[in-house]
């Protein structure tokens, strides 16, 4: 059991340099993507606009300003969240998911000759299985990744 604890230890000191990578940000933008397969897509309940909306006012409650859609798409120096759910029918009224937010930011890449580029400094994720009734525990899994990352950003932050 001893051969664990330097594995622990290194995978702590990759979340504190995740969360470090959000230290100075001041905007973001925010992007929601769903995918499904057809059976799921007539059955489903989970919207896009209103995940894209509630997102947006989670952030701006947790203190972060959002930088409006059109000029995020402009611009690939603009930080971005990306909220990214994936969810199956998987027939008798199973519905297993994974809902994954990342946050992406301009990097140079100094092994590189300082090329820049955009990477994924900061991630979190969940699986899970429900059932059709419970079709809206999938958007509570998206909320709670949200409030994850808010969490992290306003701790290396205040």
């Amino acid at each position: 059991m001893l051969w664990l604890i330097p594995m622990l230890v290194f995978a702590q000191n990759e979340v504190a340099r995740e969360r470090s990578s959000l230290k100075g940000i001041q905007s973001m933008g925010l992007s929601v993507n769903y995918e499904a397969n057809a059976p799921l897509t007539e059955k489903t309940n989970i919207n896009v606009p209103s995940l894209q909306e509630k997102g947006k006012r989670a952030l701006q409650e947790g203190g972060i300003r959002v930088v409006p859609r059109e000029e995020v798409r402009q611009s690939d120096e603009i930080p971005l969240l990306y909220l990214h759910i994936n969810a199956m029918d998987a027939g008798e009224g199973l519905v297993p998911f994974a809902v994954n937010l990342y946050f992406y930011q301009p990097v140079k890449l100094v092994l590189n000759q300082d090329l820049q580029t955009t990477a994924n400094t900061w991630e979190s994720g969940t699986v899970g299985i429900v059932s059709y009734d419970k079709l809206q525990l999938i958007d509570q899994a998206a909320e709670d990744l949200l409030q994850e990352f808010i969490h992290d950003y306003n701790e290396i932050n205040n």
